[in-house]
């Protein structure tokens, strides 16, 4: 009993600990969004005695997803996430093809009448040949093609599309001051 004791302390010393990630800490052009939307909301049901908060985080792929589609569509643009997964067949027992082209951008948008594709990268990801190829194609046509980690990220490189559209463009689609640019 004594020889496992002292294995298992032996173990438990030389297995270096797992360094914990830091509390997440939401920016504050996140929080400026959430106000927002959350006075969208009221406003377009007023007639409704409560309403629920939605919150957004950009610590995952699917949250600043999320974040980026609530932006455009607040700000009067076009904005669609893009489903490439393949959907499960539970007759064939295996995936099918979704019927999307490989390497699409997470987010398609319509930004002042100019075609925008979005890929979103968080943590180690990183661009596969695919989405390099979809990318360089989406460019030679005339549209914008921006890879983002961060929602702070992502408005910096709106700032300088937007900044490149002629102003007339974006009078037209934004309604309301545009956050964070």
């Amino acid at each position: 009993m004594n020889e496992i004791q002292e294995f298992l302390n032996q173990y438990a010393q030389s297995k270096p600990k797992k360094q914990r990630k830091p509390p997440y800490r939401k920016p504050e052009s996140i929080k400026e969004l959430e106000r927002i939307y959350f006075e969208r909301k009221q406003a377009k049901r007023p007639y409704l005695p409560y309403h629920v908060k939605t919150t957004f985080r950009d610590d995952s792929a699917n949250g600043l997803t999320k974040c980026i589609v609530a932006w455009l569509e607040l700000n009067g643009h076009f904005a669609g996430r893009v489903n490439v997964t393949g959907i499960y067949d539970s007759k064939l027992k295996r995936y099918r093809h979704s019927g999307s082209r490989r390497g699409m951008a997470d987010v398609t948008a319509v930004v002042g009448g100019k075609h925008v594709s979005i890929e979103v990268k968080t943590g180690r990801d990183r661009m596969r040949p695919e989405q390099l190829q979809v990318k360089y194609e989406v460019e030679k046509a005339g549209g914008a093609y921006i890879v983002v980690s961060s929602f702070d990220d992502f408005l910096k490189q709106m700032e300088s599309i937007i900044n490149v559209l002629p102003l007339a463009a974006l009078l037209k689609t934004t309604k309301t001051p545009i956050l964070g640019i």
